[in-house]
């Protein structure tokens, strides 16, 4: 038995699984094997194209994890247009490969000789044939580089695996100190970052920004992205996103500025018939206020991000609820619905989830869901739903 062959005959099999069949068989590369088969099981759902081709070869765990998604590396290549892009922070190359499909010259960096043989070959297989590799640093790229590009494209990491990072001076590259030297080879940047760190920081970081999007795919967010220009001067407009199915033509899309969030004072309501509950996109990036005027809607409480109407607003950018029953937070009342699964969740409650359906005695699922939130008095409320979308 050979590598190759090992891999196709357990690859869906768990890791541990695997690492115990393999100390069977000696002759075996374990090494690779366990990283050929993580691989293929992280790409099967994110990255269907590279999990199509059986000759792909998969890098450590780690950059598998940092890589960007099938679905949001399509949505970066359809932000913005152009003939040449750099990508600096190259990876695993999925975004590279993705931007190599509608730009003419894709240049792909990558410092990591390991990865770069890795992606070289991948890139190869996939007869992206428009891809220029070099294997060098954001930093050395910049001191030797005459070549000017449309479009560079930037994905700073943080300095160690095992460290969090809040702001963009503490990633790698630090875009904030390289962005006016990235500036004499692009005409613009593109900047994506983890959901971790803060949008209003992010912006006071880079400046010059003129877009920004917070993407998430079913409903988690994956990443956000920063459109710079050198001489933008006016407030970003912030675009937030839910891909949705699979990226299969299904988008929930809102678009606001932090100018007129700020200056905005939506009306405040008990629970009527519906309630709403924004994509994480949209409480990522901050339009409590905003989305409220947008569509029409009352708000809970001022911190409870749960919005409520009369009538069925059924292209509201998250999930829709019938509201059945409305009643105070104690376990006798509760109890007298007869109610015995939920999905539950909490919203400004000072309680988990947790407590909540031990409080409760509630077993996960069913068609009802429960909201555990707080009212406009800041009085402790249960809210019990059935999902209209």
């Amino acid at each position: 038995m050979n590598n190759q062959v090992f891999i196709q005959q357990h690859f869906t099999k768990s890791i541990p699984e695997i690492a115990l069949l393999l100390s069977k068989h000696p002759e075996l590369d374990k090494e690779f094997i366990l990283s050929q088969i993580n691989g293929l099981q992280k790409a099967k759902k994110k990255l269907p194209i590279f999990f199509q081709n059986k000759e792909i070869v998969y890098p450590s765990s780690l950059s598998m994890e940092q890589c960007s998604s099938e679905e949001t590396a399509i949505f970066k290549s359809q932000l913005i247009k152009g003939h040449s892009l750099i990508d600096l922070t190259g990876g695993f190359g999925v975004d590279s490969y993705y931007f190599s499909k509608l730009f003419k010259n894709v240049t792909y960096l990558e410092p990591n000789q390991n990865l770069f043989n890795v992606v070289r070959t991948n890139f190869n297989i996939l007869n992206a044939s428009n891809i220029n590799c070099i294997n060098s640093t954001t930093e050395d790229y910049l001191k030797a580089n005459t070549q000017h590009f449309d479009v560079a494209y930037i994905d700073p990491s943080r300095r160690s695996e095992h460290q969090k990072v809040f702001i963009l001076e503490d990633c790698v590259p630090n875009i904030v100190e390289l962005k006016d030297e990235i500036f004499t080879m692009a005409s613009q940047i593109l900047v994506k970052t983890s959901p971790i760190l803060d949008i209003k920081q992010s912006l006071k970081e880079l400046k010059n920004v003129s877009m920004v999007w917070v993407v998430s795919v079913n409903n988690e967010c994956k990443e956000v992205l920063y459109l710079i220009h050198q001489k933008a001067t006016l407030p970003p407009k912030i675009n937030t996103l839910n891909i949705l199915h699979g990226g299969k033509g299904v988008l929930q899309a809102y678009s606001f500025d932090f100018e007129t969030e700020g200056s905005c004072s939506p009306p405040f309501s008990e629970p009527l018939n519906y309630l709403y509950e924004p994509n994480t996109s949209i409480l990522k990036a901050g339009a409590f206020k905003s989305i409220a005027l947008q569509y029409q809607l009352h708000k809970l409480a001022s911190n409870t991000h749960l919005y409520t109407s009369h009538e069925l607003v059924a292209d509201f950018p998250g999930r829709c609820f019938e509201i059945k029953n409305i009643l105070p937070y104690q376990p006798k009342q509760f109890k007298k619905l007869g109610i015995q699964k939920a999905n539950v969740s909490c919203r400004n409650f000072p309680e988990t989830v947790a407590q909540v359906k031990k409080k409760l005695h509630l077993q996960d699922g069913g068609k009802d869901y429960l909201f555990a939130t707080s009212d406009v008095n800041d009085k402790p409320i249960l809210i019990v739903c059935v999902k209209v979308n």
